[in-house]
């Protein structure tokens, strides 16, 4: 069809270029120009952009001689239309295309060759009027190093050049209403408008032609559609102009779900028997744009822990708000273990006090109410037996009490102590004369005492001398303290004080004193019987005194004391005698006088009872030296005191025995001696 200047349609003319899918003259006289010949598939489309489409139908550029110059811009499409996917212009590939117009003298293009590189790449086209009539402008392949076809139909248009006539100007055609590549909400769709501008014809406004709308949803409405305008003014000047929009869905998908069964069956939300999830997605509108994540049905028959199960939809018309379902299956239940123990410890394992006993119960599904409980024992024994109690999982499942149990070693009784015998050093009359060991032995009728018996031992002295028992534990680390049981006992350790009544001081012999008596006392248990005193003598030498006395529980008391009896210092014998074993001589049957004295101290003894004599035969030695006796004297033996010469005179008259050889000794009574040795003639 055809618009007449005044708008009305009519029929004939130079009529609308419409788009088809038959190629029109224009586009079979573009085919020389084509990469490839007919029947040929091609992978990407060189296009103008006077339109939106990309097709075989050559657009028309109108132009004016001496007016204002056109331009369009070519593009590249992919098709994959050779079997190679995606564009053809990779890498460093490029694409070179001479561009021409058919008739120079009409109008003429330039540039006159671009280069594409990339799918991206636009070239724009400058068409200049030259004079009056109709041009082809065309692409022709000047090198091509993709590897791929191209499909250069797309790209020819055609120019109408008007001559200058001041009774006609070339229309000037636009759609207004709605723009090409816009987008509209369902049931807010512009009205589309041609709108044409001729300074001949006036301004002309007529609806266009709409094409069906094309897409997977159009039956809703929801697609694409083109609106085609095209006008011949009265001077035969043809303008063609198209626009490309889409009508989207304005209204968001929506999400439901469904359980078998509807409600939990378990505590706190938990199934315990198989549950169904069944989601519901509605989309009225666009449901071929309808995008799932997640939005599975689901059928859970084993157990398993709380699980989020989400479905979120999107579509042209939006986003649904995400729904998330939890599921959680749980039939199973608890587990439960012995887990520890909490008391006071005592020694062998034994605990000393009631037993807190713990027990942990596992679910590894919804988990569990109270993860852990006591139970507080009950007796005392080897073997205190302690149950679980019930535990039950938050899905309601319940393990009844005494799925598990904890012995114990309990005693909480300490040991009985009894007093058992004693040790110790006896005396007499029920006395000890030492500490006392008193052994006491501890019972226990649990864990056993620890050590069966104990000793402790006295302190001090008395009629009624008290021994505790020592602590005593048992086994298990009970203790009775100390003194829990006891005996008295009747202990002297200490004995008699016992004196002198007087002292024998030193003295020479014949001056000792007289034997002293003693005197003896006991604080205790008091002596028994008198005070004894031995060791008394009066002989030359130390002596020692014992005085010892008894107390009736038997300890008994020795002191002493020592005195010397000196013995008697000896002088002599004097001249005539030698001493120092020298064999004095003389002739046999004479008086040989011996001279001497005695002193006790510094006191000379006078009495002549004080001494004897004795003479003895002795064999002669002939390696003692000799010498005469020079004086005699006259009479028979005899001992005296001279009291002139101040010494005893001893007369000893020789026996008759020449050649005899004796030795006269002087025996003082403090027991001393002086001897000397004759040789008879």
């Amino acid at each position: 069809m055809n618009h007449s200047p005044s708008g009305k349609t009519t029929a004939g003319g130079t009529g609308l270029l419409r788009r088809t899918s038959t190629r029109t003259a224009a586009a079979v006289a573009a085919g020389s120009l084509l990469l490839a010949g007919g029947g040929v598939a091609f992978a990407d489309d060189i296009y103008n952009k006077l339109d939106a489409d990309i097709d075989a139908t050559a657009e028309i550029m109108p132009l004016n001689v001496g007016g204002v110059s056109g331009s369009t811009t070519l593009a590249v499409d992919p098709t994959n239309g050779d079997g190679k996917s995606g564009c053809n212009l990779t890498g460093s590939t490029t694409l070179t295309l001479n561009l021409a117009s058919s008739n120079p003298a009409v109008a003429t293009v330039s540039p006159s060759s671009v280069t594409f590189t990339s799918c991206g790449d636009t070239k724009s086209l400058t068409i200049s009027p030259v004079g009056a009539g109709s041009a082809t402008v065309s692409a022709s392949q000047a090198s091509n190093n993709t590897g791929g076809t191209f499909n250069l139909a797309p790209a020819t248009f055609a120019v109408n050049v008007a001559a200058p006539a001041p009774s006609n100007t070339a229309p000037v055609l636009n759609i207004t209403g709605v723009t090409n590549g816009g987008t509209y909400t369902k049931g807010k769709v512009p009205e589309a408008v041609c709108d044409v501008t001729d300074a001949e014809d006036g301004h002309i406004t007529f609806d266009p032609d709409l094409s069906d709308i094309s897409g997977n949803d159009a039956a809703t409405g929801i697609g694409s559609l083109e609106a085609i305008c095209s006008y011949t003014d009265k001077g035969g000047l043809t303008a063609t102009n198209s626009v490309t929009y889409s009508i989207i869905d304005g209204s968001a998908p929506t999400i439901g779900y469904t359980l078998s069964p509807s409600t939990p069956d378990g505590d706190n939300g938990w199934y315990k028997t198989a549950v169904k999830l069944h989601w519901i997605v509605t989309e009225e509108d666009s449901p071929s744009t309808l995008d799932l994540t997640g939005c599975e049905d689901q059928e859970i028959t084993a157990d398993q822990v709380a699980t989020d199960y989400s479905c979120s939809v999107t579509s042209s018309g939006g986003d649904a708000p995400q729904q998330t379902v939890n599921l959680g299956k749980d039939q199973t239940a608890p587990t439960v273990a012995a887990d520890g123990a909490d008391g006071v410890k005592g020694s062998n394992d034994w605990y000393i006090s009631d037993v807190k006993a713990s027990f942990t119960g596992t679910d590894a599904t919804s988990g569990l109410l109270a993860a852990t409980q006591t139970v507080t024992s009950s007796g005392e024994s080897a073997n205190v037996k302690v149950d679980s109690p019930a535990f039950t999982d938050i899905a309601g499942n319940t393990t009844l009490a005494g799925a598990a149990s904890q012995t114990f070693k309990i005693d909480k009784t300490a040991p009985e102590v009894s007093y058992t015998s004693a040790a110790g050093t006896e005396g007499n009359n029920g006395w000890y004369r030492s500490n006392v060991t008193a052994t006491f032995t501890g019972t226990d009728a649990t864990s056993g005492p620890a050590t069966p018996t104990q000793t402790a031992t006295s302190d001090g002295e008395g009629a009624a001398v008290t021994v505790e028992s020592p602590d005593f534990s048992d086994n298990a680390g009970n203790t009775t303290p100390a003194g829990a049981a006891s005996q008295t006992f009747k202990i002297d350790k200490t004995a008699p004080a016992v004196s002198f009544d007087s002292v024998i001081a030193d003295g020479y012999f014949g001056s000792t004193a007289a034997k002293p008596t003693c005197t003896a006392s006991d604080t205790l248990s008091g002596v028994s019987g008198s005070c004894v005193v031995s060791g008394y003598d009066t002989g030359v030498g130390l002596h020692t005194l014992t005085a010892t006395a008894t107390d009736l529980a038997g300890n008994s008391t020795t002191v002493e004391q020592t005195y010397t009896v000196k013995a008697w210092t000896l002088k002599g014998f004097y001249q005539p005698v030698d001493m120092n074993g020298v064999l004095n001589t003389v002739k046999n049957g004479s008086t040989v006088p011996a001279k001497f004295e005695i002193f006790a101290g510094d006191t000379e003894l006078t009495d002549p009872s004080l001494a004897k004599f004795t003479a003895k035969q002795v064999a002669c030695s002939l390696l003692s030296p000799i010498d005469d006796i020079e004086t005699t004297a006259t009479g028979n033996t005899s001992l005296r005191y001279d009291a002139t010469s101040g010494q005893f005179i001893y007369n000893w008259k020789t026996p008759a025995m020449a050649g005899s050889c004796y030795t006269l000794t002087m025996t003082a009574n403090d027991g001393s001696s002086i001897s000397a040795n004759f040789k008879l003639k």
